[in-house]
């Protein structure tokens, strides 16, 4: 129900694009700031069309003619101002994981794998419970001494700021986060966000060819790597689970079989009628997440349902923001029966 048709948009664009008006004389705003950049569109398309860089290049216009409600406005003031996505300051950024055994990187100076908790994790009461039981996974396996954080010189990844098409801060936050690894000699980033695994993964290497030397993982994949090894094994579990897939990680960037392997590895999985690279959007990619879009009904919950239906007791996500936004549908749509949980809480609780 929101007024993003992707067919009419590249069809409108097609038709208007030689005329001399500017985009938002013949798309409405509402239609450009609609797309969760989930990526489904791009995927469908039979002839390859890649409607979300248009999407994103028809927002930078926007931004650049401050064409932005309050919302979008105080993300980008945040963003600015702060460096990261919450406006809160970087000054002891996630100083509790010196006392949960994660060493500082400044304390070390070669980090060999750099634990990029991102904003929603420092942030974010519940994020920060993801990190949490990441950590305590890391210990538990012995490898706890191999991870170093950045503390307070972690800003942003950059991901709202592009999404939302203010261009020239992204690549001022990508080029300030090379410099940093560059400093550390960070070797593989880890990181808690599909969003920012995205970036690093896929578009940092565009703005310093020199980053695709470090390698970017998902911390499902590391999990997924502490089981084979034998580091860590999750006791078996009767309850049964259904797995949300990010689009940033199955449809983006194909990663689908980790997260499925672990929990079949101790528990029942069922899948819903749209998983792994064909996932549906939780809701707030696109930036998405920080600001209202008119809709008939909220994607999170459309969402839900779909995962409902499979009768599993408890939802297992993969991102922070999926965490938020189907803990948010629950609490509408079941008063909080079904249970949202985060790979890392399910993996953590099954281990002695």
């Amino acid at each position: 129900g929101r007024p993003l048709f992707p067919t009419t948009l590249i069809s409108s664009l097609q038709r208007e694009i030689n005329r001399d008006a500017p985009i938002w004389d013949f798309i409405s705003e509402d239609t450009i700031w609609s797309c969760t950049t989930c990526g489904a569109c791009v995927k469908a398309c039979p002839v390859y069309i890649r409607h979300t860089d248009y999407i994103v290049d028809a927002r930078r216009a926007l931004v650049m003619n401050m064409k932005l409600d309050e919302r979008k406005n105080a993300l980008l003031l945040s963003m600015s101002s702060y460096d990261n996505s919450f406006g809160m300051s970087n000054d002891n950024r996630n100083s509790w994981l010196s006392e949960a055994g994660l060493k500082k990187a400044s304390e070390i100076r070669m980090v060999e794998n750099l634990l990029w908790i991102g904003c929603m994790g420092s942030f974010d009461p519940e994020a920060r419970d993801i990190v949490r039981n990441f950590v305590e996974i890391l210990r538990k396996a012995g490898v706890i001494d191999s991870y170093a954080y950045l503390g307070e010189e972690e800003t942003c990844c950059g991901d709202p700021a592009r999404r939302l098409g203010e261009e020239s801060k992204f690549q001022d936050l990508a080029i300030k986060n090379i410099e940093i690894f560059k400093k550390y000699g960070v070797k593989t980033i880890v990181t808690i966000c599909p969003h920012g695994f995205n970036t690093f993964k896929n578009e940092y290497p565009k703005i310093d060819g020199s980053f695709s030397g470090i390698k970017v993982k998902h911390y499902v994949e590391v999990i997924k790597e502490l089981i084979d090894a034998g580091r860590i094994k999750p006791e078996a579990s009767k309850e049964v689970f259904v797995i949300h897939d990010p689009c940033y990680l199955s449809r983006h960037n194909g990663i689908v079989e980790p997260q499925r392997s672990i929990i079949r590895s101790f528990a029942e999985l069922r899948e819903p009628r749209r998983s792994g690279g064909n996932t549906f959007c939780c809701g707030a990619g696109g930036s998405n997440y920080w600001y209202e879009v008119p809709e008939k009904t909220k994607i999170s919950h459309i969402r839900f349902r779909e995962l409902q239906d499979t009768g599993a007791s408890s939802i297992v996500v993969l991102c922070p923001f999926c965490n938020a936004m189907l803990n948010d549908a629950s609490a509408v749509l079941s008063d909080g029966k079904v249970k949202v949980k985060d790979i890392a809480e399910v993996v953590n609780e099954s281990i002695k």
